[in-house]
């Protein structure tokens, strides 16, 4: 088991590619917290793990409110001991489809706080504690959209490119203290949000990805336990395209 002992928080935990993580690091052994804005689906996804043997708890959570981020850093330390891994998997989708004319400030301070400032400030928080405990491992879920323009997803792209930096910055400035700082970068996976999109637009989903279908979220899962474990005790500052070949393209 790859994660025996090992004590894990996920952001966004309750849903899509954060509940396949959760549950498949769970199943490797490792005490998991999830946390989100919404307790209904952390619950459930909590009870799932704990009901097949795994350890897992879930505390309500909006990733871009200091005091929240501080009590589920403080909550999770108090409960595991330890931090021995971080992964910022929280995501909002505001503002695609709209160009930054057509995108309103408030949908673009969302974005930015959720999927940007959410990293920096659970990272803040959970840093020092692995500096004192020998190091650690952060993951940010970011995207393939961090990577290349895309019409009508600037905010989002925008979030994304932002994650990307961040991770290589984070990973100069602690690797001394043995944090490894990666990402994983997906590209279309069928989650709540976009599957009637992605059943609709089968025909360009096909085209966009070489292996010619849309990943599911256990399709990703494997990503985060891969740069989560030991297993990538030598990879930081890197991002792992996880995105059926889109990008090769």
């Amino acid at each position: 088991m790859k994660m025996k002992g090992k004590s894990v928080v996920i952001t966004g935990g309750g849903t899509g590619i954060g509940r396949a993580t959760a549950k498949l690091l769970a199943a490797e052994g490792a005490d998991v917290m999830i946390v989100g804005r919404r307790s209904t689906p952390l619950e459930r996804t909590a009870q799932e793990i704990n009901s097949i043997g795994g350890s897992a708890m879930y505390m309500q959570c909006d990733v871009s409110v200091a005091d929240d981020v501080q009590r589920s850093t403080e909550a999770a330390i108090a409960s595991f001991r330890r931090i021995d891994v971080l992964i910022n998997n929280a995501a909002i989708f505001t503002g695609i489809g709209k160009t930054i004319v057509d995108v309103t400030e408030e949908e673009w301070d969302t974005v930015l706080s959720v999927n940007l400032k959410g990293v920096f400030l659970f990272s803040k928080f959970v840093v020092p504690h692995m500096m004192d405990c020998g190091g650690g491992s952060i993951v940010n879920c970011s995207s393939i959209s961090g990577h290349l323009g895309q019409r009508k997803n600037g905010a989002y792209n925008a979030s994304k490119g932002g994650i990307e930096l961040l991770t290589k910055c984070m990973a100069l400035d602690f690797a001394q203290y043995n944090i490894r700082v990666n990402s994983v970068c997906p590209a279309w996976v069928e989650i709540e949000y976009n599957r009637d999109v992605i059943r609709r637009e089968d025909e360009m989903i096909r085209r966009l990805h070489p292996i010619g279908r849309a990943g599911q979220p256990e399709d990703v899962a494997p990503a985060f336990l891969y740069l989560a474990s030991d297993d990538s005790a030598w990879t930081t500052g890197t991002s792992l395209m996880v995105d059926g070949g889109y990008t090769a393209q």
